[in-house]
């Protein structure tokens, strides 16, 4: 691509000066081509942590990794690098120059969103000096990043002149300046409702502003921010790239065995009757058959009768604590990982029998940044703390839900029928079922923040795993399984592991930038490990899992037709079989 900054470094942190690229072509007006690459640059990046990282975090989608990893060099390299480096270029050849003022301030909200989400991921980063050429580059702490960030990205709305250029090549909005104002306040009142434990009146003052105004937040799904991937070879999804174009059906089998749907979310799913269970994943190819008593509209006789069920989400990880005392495998017998549970539509080796109307894993399948569906909940959130807004919070909450079930081709009155169900509905409590081992249950109760931040998750599916990491580490709304089979000895159980608080810094950095990493694990509190809570993060304590009551509850795929033989006999093409009857 002409004009593409390809900055070539030793560190990740430092010499940003030495760019590989002509710089008298560089000084010529292109400052579009740049801005595409950087936009690309950060979505590939994106979509390459959540098949190797967020979608295992997020609970819905599980990439089979049986092991929570906690990152490498690469979303710090290209963030640093391939991102802000050429960011930082830009601001200092066109950041005096009147007729890119609303290029410098698309950049910035750009640059801010880079920021948040390194600060979410690690704690202190390199932020006032990157890109200093000093030997040593030391990191800020998270609370001067997050105010900065905030300040940066009022200022960059407010610069925005919407008679000026329009940047037409832009690959997020098309040049539509008003819709990159919109996506300035979106993070805004995200990175706001994120910092509200750490820096309580700053989160205020923005959440309310930003609420004060709400036609300058999107106002549907027509305000994505979005960047669109090809067919063309090098303009794929990153997803497509791992999943279907670079791996055959069988490597996909062994390295994946995926991806596949996580049984935490399936038993949401199957608790509250959700529709999209079926927008979201595959049936499974070679449904696996069930054992269930059932009743008789037609005699007093009980059934004992097995059946097939068309969906099936995978446990973190087959084996179980020793202290369960309940055998060595959650799943007796053999099963196929790629066949009998549901899995992501558009994998090669498997038929898409989804009504999903977006396929994940498409080549040219866009990235959302951002959804009006997420902002809903956001602004149901923010009212019910009090901060203002034109609707009232269930009203939010339920245009959240709507919103996420249009835009995954569900109908409107699937999400009526949805939203009318105990738990779902505003103020109720709803009975959920107890995970497989269950330890674990999917009740919800009448508090509605709870609801909204449980929707909000549903809503992270897909391309919002990074969000959703951060939602439960500020919340700890959920209560998540652990892997029990970690496949290295974690910090505090070498038998099982629970959700990473943050990643190190990369082994690359501690080379070359020793002392700013030692600053920064001086202002993580002395600990770089991934158990460190970030300042953002809600305290908790770690769950011994060791000594928790576990048993095998199947309830959560009983009755899956009805509770009678007769409404099983009802289902068009349904193999059963009677086994006994009492």
């Amino acid at each position: 691509m002409a004009g593409v900054l390809l900055i070539c470094l030793s560190s990740c942190t430092k010499n940003f000066d030495k760019l590989n690229t002509n710089p008298n072509t560089f000084l010529s007006p292109d400052f579009d081509p740049v801005m595409s690459y950087v936009f690309k640059q950060t979505t590939d990046q994106m979509e390459n942590d959540n098949w190797g990282y967020f979608w295992e975090y997020g609970h819905i989608i599980d990439p089979y990794a049986e092991r929570y990893l906690t990152g490498d060099n690469s979303r710090w390299n290209t963030y640093y690098i391939n991102v802000l480096g050429n960011l930082r270029q830009l601001k200092k050849l066109y950041g005096t120059n009147p007729g890119f003022t609303n290029r410098m301030a698309i950049a910035q909200i750009w640059e801010c969103y880079i920021y948040y989400q390194l600060v979410a991921t690690y704690g202190p980063v390199p932020y006032s000096q990157a890109g200093a050429t000093t030997p040593v580059i030391l990191y800020d702490d998270e609370n001067t990043i997050y105010t900065a960030l905030l300040t940066k990205l009022k200022a960059s709305s407010t610069a925005i002149v919407l008679t000026g250029d329009d940047m037409t090549t832009d690959l997020i909005f098309g040049g539509n300046l008003t819709k990159w104002q919109k996506f300035a306040n979106t993070l805004r009142l995200k990175i706001a409702l994120n910092v509200q434990k750490n820096l309580p009146s700053l989160a205020a003052s923005n959440i309310q502003d930003v609420m004060s105004n709400e036609a300058l937040l999107p106002q549907s799904d027509a305000d994505d921010a979005i960047f669109t991937y090809g067919t063309a070879s090098g303009s794929q999804s990153a997803y497509f790239n791992h999943y279907v174009l670079n791996e055959s059906a069988a490597n996909a089998v062994k390295q994946s065995g995926g991806p596949i749907m996580s049984d935490y979310a399936f038993t949401y799913f199957r608790s509250y009757n959700d529709p999209r269970l079926g927008a979201y994943f595959n049936l499974a190819q070679v449904p696996i058959a069930i054992k269930d008593t059932l009743t008789s509209t037609a005699d007093a006789f009980h059934y004992i009768v097995t059946y097939t069920i068309p969906h099936l989400g995978t446990p973190k990880s087959l084996s179980v604590l020793a202290q369960w005392n309940l055998g060595t495998q959650i799943f007796q017998g053999s099963l196929n990982y790629i066949t009998n549970f549901s899995t992501l539509p558009g994998l090669t080796q498997l038929p898409v029998t989804t009504n999903s109307g977006i396929n994940l894993l498409a080549a040219n399948r866009p990235f959302y940044h951002s959804t009006y569906a997420d902002v809903c909940f956001m602004k149901a959130e923010a009212n019910m703390l009090g901060f203002g807004g034109t609707q009232s919070a269930q009203a939010y909450y339920t245009a959240g839900i709507n919103a996420n079930f249009a835009f995954w081709g569900l109908t409107a009155a699937q999400a009526t029928a949805y939203e009318a169900q105990n738990g779902i509905a505003w103020s109720t409590a709803g009975h959920g079922f107890n995970y497989p081992l269950g330890f674990i249950n999917t009740s919800i109760p009448a508090d509605n923040m709870t609801k909204i931040w449980i929707q909000q998750w549903m809503n992270s599916y897909g391309d919002g795993a990074f969000d959703a990491w951060c939602l439960q580490r500020r919340t700890q709304n959920l209560i998540l399984p652990p892997h029990t089979n970690p496949g290295a000895p974690n910090l505090l159980q070498s038998t099982y592991a629970d959700l990473p608080d943050r990643w190190n810094y990369p082994v690359a950095e501690t080379s070359v930038n020793p002392v700013g990493v030692a600053d920064g694990t001086k202002k993580l509190g002395g600990s770089d490990y991934p158990t460190t809570v970030l300042q953002f993060a809600k305290a908790y304590t770690h769950t011994n899992w060791a000594t928790v009551v576990a048993f095998y509850d199947d309830s959560y795929i009983q009755k899956w037709y009805g509770t009678t033989i007769q409404q099983v006999q009802a289902v068009p093409n349904i193999k059963y079989t009677v086994l006994s009857q009492y």
